[in-house]
């Protein structure tokens, strides 16, 4: 397992996969034997995009979320984990040469700690339960007007403050 360092620039750091940070949620669900599903992964890593975001005023990751029936959802998380239907995803994302990246947390501070708050308050929960979170009225969800539609950063953002208040 490789460990991703984002190099920090003068203005922010680089950007990461959110398939990487998928990886981060995967190895720390098998680390504590907490069911991860489809579900749960893509509301996990929404809420950590959106805690990220508002805490520190910049994405972690290029973010697409589309609004889907049950939340929000990154089609390429999506589709990397599809095969898992509503089973419990036991495997790592791997690149194409066949390597798997996370995120080194002892080496980014600011990922590591949203991390640990996102999974602290949220890993209990399951992926119907998370994804009722998301549909709170006012949320990010529920603004975006139809199906399909990406939901607005701000929105998101706002999401952030909300649910780590």
């Amino acid at each position: 397992m490789k460990k991703f360092k984002r190099k920090k620039s003068k203005e922010c750091f680089v950007m990461i996969s959110p398939l990487i940070c998928a990886n981060n949620f995967i190895k720390r669900s098998l680390e504590t034997k907490t069911p991860l599903t489809q579900m749960k992964l893509q509301k996990l890593l929404y809420l950590l995009y959106a805690h990220y975001y508002a805490k520190h005023n910049q994405p972690l990751f290029p973010a697409n979320f589309k609004k889907w029936p049950y939340g929000p959802v990154l089609p390429e998380v999506y589709w990397a984990f599809k095969h898992y239907g509503a089973r419990e995803i036991n495997k790592f994302h791997r690149e194409p040469d066949g390597s798997v990246w996370v995120v080194d947390g002892e080496k980014d501070r600011d990922f590591s700690e949203c991390f640990d708050d996102v999974w602290n308050r949220y890993c209990m929960y399951t992926g119907i339960q998370l994804s009722g979170f998301t549909h709170k009225k006012k949320s990010a969800w529920s603004k975006a007007k139809d199906e399909g539609d990406f939901l607005e950063l701000e929105d998101i953002k706002e999401d952030g403050v909300h649910f780590f208040e």
